[in-house]
Parts: C-alpha cells; structure tokens; sequence
C-alpha cells in the first residue's frame, strides 16, 4: 500500500501547489507575454447557465472527497486562501467563498485542492480565461465538459520538479472555481470526469433573491 501524503509528503505537495501558484495569483505577477488561455468553445456547455437574476450558487465543502480528507497544513492553507481570495475578485456582487485542501490516503489517491467564489459572473468565457492567466505555470489548457450545471470549462497542467498538476476551472454565471489536481507518480492525463463530479459536490444552484435584495 502507498503513503498517505503526510509527514514528509506534505512540504512536497505545498512546494508542488505553491511552485504552480508563484508568479501568478498569489505574489500579483503578470501572466507570461504573449501566452493565451484556451478560451471554451460554446459546445463545451452541456446546457446554458441560469440567469443570475433567477438563481445564484450555494459553495459547500464537504468532508471528504472519495478516498480523500480535508487536510489542514499552514503553507497550502496560504495558497487555498490566496486562490479563493483572487476568484473572489473575478465576480460581481460577491456572494459567498470557499476553499480546502484534500489529501489521499495513499499516493495513487492525488491530493485535490479545490476553491470557489459565488457571485455574478458577466461573462463566462472571459472569466474562465482570466482564471487560467492567475496560473500562468499551467499550460496546454484545452476546452472540458463543464458538467450539468453548465458554463463553461478548462483544464490545463504543470509541473514542478516532483509533482504533476492538473488545474480545471469552471466560469458559469453565478459561480467561478478551480479544482486542481496533485501526483507524485504520473502526469493525470484528462481527470474530466472526477472534475465535474467534485464540482457536482460543491456547488449547487438554489432560487436567487429578487433583485435588489
């Protein structure tokens, strides 16, 4: 059986997470010159999002993730805090943030780190792609299956000298979130699915309130 990401893993999986993040979101650094983020194509939309006016997005965490558990370590509470604060600033209207870390109970289990903003979001394809430019060590970005909640959808990869990382986003109207994947073993490949699924888990779409309220 593999190791469980803790103990000596753990600076790992931050360095990984935090390798991905420098030069981007967390220290304020402009994206690389002359790199564009793949911009969804409107066929990536299983089905047109809601209007903000008629719904707006419930964020919620929940405690485990398959075989993964929230997992608290200060340097990647920084960087979960740090990604959530920068989508929350990509919104309208900021309605509600959240963010956690989840570790695998063994190395075939990758770490997952999602976080999310709710608000109002004008345009989901820019959106998405202002995402994709807080990250600029996460490449090869390419159009995803947003899932039934619609909008649209990215997911791209980096690596540092130890880990691989996938990075998939979602931008629908009422909501904008990242869930990014960790491996010490292999590059992911195309964790489409699990994405959606974890999305699925975290956000949910309820009644919005009547304008002005």
């Amino acid at each position: 059986m593999g190791k469980a990401i803790t103990g000596p893993f753990t600076s790992g999986v931050a360095r990984a997470v935090l390798a991905v993040m420098v030069g981007g979101a967390m220290f304020g650094c402009s994206p690389q010159s002359g790199r564009q983020a793949a911009a969804p194509s409107p066929s990536a939309s299983v089905q047109p999002s809601a209007s903000p006016s008629s719904v707006r997005a419930r964020l919620e965490m929940p405690m485990r993730l398959g075989n993964r558990s929230q997992f608290s370590h200060r340097p990647l509470a920084f960087a979960v805090a740090d990604t959530v604060e920068q989508l929350g600033r990509l919104v309208d209207d900021p309605r509600d943030q959240a963010g956690k870390f989840y570790n695998g109970q063994t190395d075939a289990d990758y770490a997952v780190l999602v976080s999310a903003a709710a608000g109002t979001v004008r345009d989901e394809e820019a959106t998405l792609n202002e995402v994709f430019r807080l990250f600029p060590r996460v490449r090869e970005v390419r159009s995803v299956d947003p899932g039934p909640l619609g909008g649209v959808a990215g997911c791209g990869n980096g690596r540092n000298d130890q880990y691989y990382v996938t990075m998939c986003a979602w931008a629908d109207r009422v909501s904008v979130g990242t869930v990014t994947f960790l491996s010490p073993k292999k590059r992911l490949g195309s964790p489409d699915d699990e994405f959606v699924e974890i999305r699925s888990l975290v956000e949910s779409h309820i009644p919005g309130l009547p304008s002005g309220q």
